[in-house]
């Protein structure tokens, strides 16, 4: 039964957003190690590590924490995901071939992809338009009655080339671009309501601390952690099935819109002056970068962050020009949290116009295709010319 429900919600998942029917003949569909880091840092090793200036850090981040990146990224980890469940592993093997991307599958974090090679979030499909089909040769034991393979004996040298069969498949990359965007759409219409049930789990933490700062002499948690429960209730009373990858999508929606966050309070200080509290902040990321947000890691790791910088003591900082000034992390953490129930709203209001960004992709596919069909349609007929002293029903 469970096995059941489990097909079902993958079938409805892939009728509504119809990202893996086969295309129509000529036409457009009308709609295990890990990575040890991401591709690109962040401001902070950027500039302490490479040098880079500061513009150029600040452009890294910009990429690295972009909302449209990431559905990016989470809409062709979903697709490869499906295309897995319905067994054409092969499919997804080249999608990760292409990205040059191991393990996708496996990764549960954000930046996977090399931002100095897909720049933007539409870099990826516009790439993968731009390369040729492809026919895969694959090899699989022959099997008999039961799934038993057959051919006698291993060591019998008669039946060695007779153990295997093989069978093509073609890799078209033009046709996975419109699915692919059909994926995308479905996880934007997702976003519309996960970003906001992040923002109200978000509003609570201060308020959820306090309480428990005031009524508890040793709190037995920081603050309660309610996101993820409430993703639960309301996925419960969703008419329509969710994308596969939903939960892991809503937990790193959460860290990247803490990273986002961070990144906009540290630009506010430094433009308002705060140059102990952005110094603090600087080296307080620096020492959980890879940690909290690098990479591949687990589930709420965002909280984790959110309750470290909580739990920090005030202290006093010591600049290099000899000034002293006292440290509030919880302020700190205060503004963090404000910001990010900024960064949520905006995110909210990309991912509404989602539909709107892929009618450009669209157009494009459409005229790549146009001209390939003509070129085949060329060629066809230079095929089936005959001579003129042969009848035409000859």
């Amino acid at each position: 039964i469970m096995h059941a429900n489990r097909i079902g919600i993958l079938l409805s998942f892939v009728v509504g957003c119809r990202a893996f029917l086969p295309p129509p003949l000529k036409s457009v569909v009308p709609m295990m190690p890990t990575r040890s880091k991401s591709f690109i840092t962040s401001t902070f090793t950027a500039r302490h590590a490479s040098g880079s200036s500061e513009d150029e850090a600040n452009a890294n981040n910009l990429k690295r924490t972009c909302i449209q990146q990431f559905l990016t990224q989470r809409s062709i980890q979903s697709f490869m995901f499906c295309l897995t469940e319905f067994r054409d592993p092969h499919t997804s093997d080249w999608i990760e071939r292409f990205l040059d991307s191991n393990n996708l599958l496996e990764y549960h974090g954000t930046g996977a992809f090399n931002m100095t090679r897909f720049e933007s979030w539409d870099t990826v499909f516009v790439q993968m338009m731009d390369q040729p089909k492809e026919k895969l040769t694959i090899q699989a034991p022959r099997r008999g009655p039961g799934g038993r393979p057959t051919g006698g004996s291993k060591n019998n040298p008669f039946l060695q080339q007779k153990q295997f069969r093989e069978f093509h498949i073609d890799i078209d990359p033009s046709s996975l671009v419109p699915r692919i965007l059909s994926v995308r759409e479905q996880i934007a219409r997702e976003f519309g309501i996960d970003l906001e049930l992040v923002r109200i789990a978000n509003d609570q933490i201060l308020k959820s601390y306090e309480n428990k700062v005031r009524d508890e002499k040793v709190p037995s948690v920081t603050f309660e952690r309610g996101a993820q429960m409430l993703l639960a209730d309301t996925m419960s009373m969703e008419r329509f099935a969710p994308s596969p990858l939903r939960k892991g999508t809503y937990d790193l929606l959460q860290l990247l819109s803490l990273h986002e966050s961070i990144f906009r309070v540290l630009r506010g200080y430094k433009d308002v002056g705060k140059r102990v509290a952005y110094a603090w902040l600087t080296d307080f990321m620096v020492l959980r970068l890879e940690d909290f947000f690098d990479g591949p890691g687990g589930y709420q790791r965002a909280d984790d962050f959110t309750e470290e910088l909580l739990l920090s003591s005030p202290s006093v900082k010591n600049m290099g020009d000899g000034s002293t000034e006292l440290v509030d992390p919880l302020a700190i953490a205060s503004d963090i949290l404000r910001m990010r129930s900024e960064v949520l709203l905006d995110w909210k209001e990309t991912a509404a116009e989602v539909p709107t960004y892929h009618i450009g992709l669209r157009k494009d596919l459409l005229s790549r295709q146009s001209k390939d069909w003509k070129v085949e349609a060329e060629e066809e007929e230079d095929l089936v010319q005959l001579p003129d002293d042969i009848g035409a029903f000859e």
